[in-house]
């Protein structure tokens, strides 16, 4: 269970902290280095490893995490602190001691091995920063240095070192955040072959679904354009992407209409009763225009006030670039965001950027019985 925490004032309170008693079963393999957010930190407390166990300096949080961490010398005891949650770290056990700031109450969190005391400084589970900040901390290939990456909810302000994009086809591409400012990347740097260029793009930092980069020519004018394509939110039935086609020759960004606009544009549609069925009838313009009917059974009763009286586009949008085309997928609904299917969309080079080419309808399996044939 990931624990999100409030803003706080920062501070670390570790009174006679090196007093305290310790435990030092720790492997003798050379000592690990620490990266956060792809650059070096803490040097003078390292990660290690305990058999199969691996550990970071509690200190660690302070690297990126919005707490104040207060180390109270009678009871052995580290309390991360945020605005409504305290949590109590405990050298020798395997438990953590959540309570509520602004309430009674709390919980507790079994972790996979104990709290450790090492030459001074609280060391913790690495797999825990997942439960208190939603970061995963891994050992990268080479087994010489630990990766902390913080989760979206992170606020330290940095300047990534490391690509939050490298495309699949060609190495030599690859996108760099310019600012990482707590949830928002503000601005990235466009790498294509050894040149750079900066965009002001600005875009929520979610690291469930990180920037996706491609390199086709999707123009068709025989050099490759990277396409660059960010999730700006997801929930609940929804997904919103947003692309960037940008010719690297000139840095030129060319003009993509929006999915779901592009697609409103070229289908049209409406919902009608039929006894007890419900009739969906689309048609789609473009390069291959078609008309499809679907006949939803049993439907009628739900009447055209919750079904509405046309089809909704766009609340599900992937971007993707392959084959040298740039395409899409954006679903198409009835009701309350009930996907009947998806309309595929493929661009083509136009006179005042990218275009609509081409847009198609495929069911969902679950409703590929309901077009009429």
């Amino acid at each position: 269970m990931k624990k999100i925490m409030a803003a706080s004032a920062i501070a670390l309170l570790f009174a006679g902290y090196a007093a305290a008693t310790s435990i030092n079963t720790v492997s003798a393999a050379a000592p690990l280095s620490l990266i956060v957010d792809g650059q070096a930190a803490l040097a003078h407390v390292p990660p290690f490893y305990i058999k199969e166990t691996l550990y970071v300096p509690a200190i660690a949080l302070l690297e990126y995490y919005p707490i104040r961490l207060e180390w109270d010398n009678v009871r052995k005891q580290l309390t991360a602190a945020t605005g409504w949650e305290h949590t109590v770290f405990t050298p020798g056990s395997s438990s953590l001691q959540i309570a509520y700031t602004q309430s009674d109450g709390g919980y507790e969190e079994v972790l996979e091995a104990p709290v450790l005391l090492k030459a001074g400084h609280v060391y913790i589970p690495a797999a825990s920063l997942g439960l208190i900040t939603g970061a995963t901390a891994e050992l990268e290939e080479g087994g010489k240095r630990v990766a902390i990456t913080p989760g979206s909810l992170s606020t330290t302000v940095r300047v990534p070192a490391a690509p939050v994009a490298v495309a699949a086809d060609n190495t030599k591409v690859k996108l760099y955040a310019a600012l990482k400012d707590g949830d928002t990347y503000k601005g990235f740097n466009l790498e294509v072959n050894g040149r750079k260029h900066s965009f002001g793009w600005s875009v929520y930092r979610d690291s469930m679904n990180p920037p996706q980069l491609f390199y086709t020519d999707v123009d068709q004018d025989g050099k490759p354009e990277a396409v660059v394509v960010f999730t700006l939110g997801t929930g609940t039935s929804l997904v919103v992407q947003e692309v960037h086609v940008v010719k690297p020759e000139q840095w030129k960004e060319l003009a993509v209409p929006a999915a779901d606009q592009a697609a409103a544009a070229a289908v049209s549609s409406s919902i009608s009763l039929d006894g007890k069925d419900v009739l969906l009838k689309l048609e789609l313009k473009g390069n291959k225009p078609s008309k499809i009917t679907l006949r939803i059974p049993d439907r009628a009763e739900d009447g055209l006030e919750y079904l509405g009286q046309a089809a909704g586009i766009g609340a599900v949008t992937y971007y993707t670039a392959e084959g040298g085309k740039l395409k899409a997928d954006t679903s198409l609904m009835i009701g309350m965001l009930e996907s009947m299917g998806t309309l595929k969309l493929e661009y083509k080079a136009g006179t005042a950027g990218m275009e609509l080419d081409t847009v198609t309808f495929e069911p969902h399996d679950t409703t590929q019985s309901f077009v009429v044939k």
